[in-house]
């Protein structure tokens, strides 16, 4: 009706802005339940899509959308009754709210881009110190559950937002100093925490806190720092030792393998220096008649051998090439010629010296 194009009825916009967000509100205030999908929560969520778009309208559906997440994370108001609607928006603290929400869920903590939305569309959307308290206290709840590294995490992002904040309009600014006591505070929790046992994140977050704390605050900060730096070169020392001593054990086994080796090889020397033949040999053996000798042990096992073995085996392939009718060409050739060499290699083993 409002929009409707039949009617010469005309209603300024902003006074239409202001019928849907009474509207709203009103629909909100009476709700029991905090899900916008349903019921009369989903009413004051649909009464603001009539009018056109502005800041007003786009914050009141960001805080519908910030109290239904805060009523999915079961928030009592008192034991065993849900938070309503009504009492989230009288609350005059919301960030209480997120403190609650992070005391409440275990793991709330490392969403921490879902717990900073929930900030931002609770009303505190350009509120930079806001956004640096849920850090901090995002810092605290991890500290809580042993979670070093995430609540080290948490910290560095406080400080560049902090740092960002001072580079764009000052360190004099009371938004500025709210912020940079806030930060400080959180890092110094951080690094001087006696369970954190990586000292280079602890030095690094307390360096922060000096810079950031006031003058007045340096010399705890300071003591804290130097604590940890005394436990920092304790364990570097110790680190440096233990190294050292690795490599001195890795040269003494380096250096008795070495003499290991040496020792079997001079063993080994020795055992070949007193090896002798026994002198089982006659002396004027005839070195010629001992290597004919060995040399008939030995070609009585080829097949090409010398004497009866020799010829049966011959005369066997003459048969069998005759009834093949194919001819073999015979061994004595071959027979003469190893014969000789066999005998020249046993005699010269013997000491013939000829």
């Amino acid at each position: 009706m409002l929009h409707s194009s039949k009617s010469n009825l005309e209603i300024d916009p902003l006074a239409v802005e202001d019928i849907c967000l009474t509207c709203s509100q009103e629909f909100y205030d009476n709700a029991s339940s905090g899900n916008y999908h349903f019921g009369d929560m989903k009413l004051a969520f649909e009464c603001l899509n009539v009018p056109r778009p502005s800041d007003r309208i786009t914050k009141e559906k960001e805080f519908i959308e910030a109290t239904s997440r805060l009523c999915s994370f079961n928030l009592m108001s008192r034991p065993g009754i849900p938070i309503s609607p009504i009492e989230i928006r009288l609350t005059k603290d919301r960030l209480s709210l997120v403190a609650r929400v992070l005391s409440n869920n275990a793991d709330a903590y490392k969403h921490t881009q879902v717990i900073l939305d929930l900030v931002h569309k609770l009303g505190f959307r350009d509120d930079v110190v806001a956004e640096v308290k849920t850090l901090a206290m995002l810092a605290d709840t991890a500290l809580q559950a042993e979670d070093y590294d995430s609540a080290y995490e948490v910290g560095q992002r406080m400080v560049e937002t902090v740092q960002n904040l001072r580079q764009s309009i000052g360190t004099a600014d009371p938004t500025v100093v709210e912020a940079s006591d806030v930060c400080w505070v959180a890092c110094f929790q951080i690094g001087r925490h006696p369970e954190f046992d990586d000292n280079q994140k602890k030095l690094a977050l307390l360096g922060r806190a000096v810079e950031l704390c006031p003058a007045d605050r340096i010399t705890d900060v300071l003591s804290a720092w130097h604590r940890v730096e005394d436990i920092d070169i304790t364990e570097r020392k110790s680190r440096v030792a233990a190294r050292q001593s690795g490599q001195k054990r890795d040269l003494k086994r380096t250096a008795r393998n070495r003499s290991t080796n040496q020792s079997v090889a001079t063993s080994l020397t020795e055992r070949l220096q007193q090896l002798h033949i026994p002198s089982g040999l006659p002396v004027n053996a005839d070195a010629a008649a001992l290597a004919n000798k060995a040399f008939n042990k030995v070609a009585a096992n080829f097949p090409f051998g010398v004497g009866p073995r020799g010829r049966s085996l011959l005369s066997q392939e003459r048969d069998r090439s005759r009834s093949s009718e194919r001819s073999i060409p015979t061994y004595d050739g071959v027979e003469a010629q190893a014969t000789r060499v066999l005998q020249k290699g046993l005699g010269w083993l013997l000491g013939d010296d000829e």
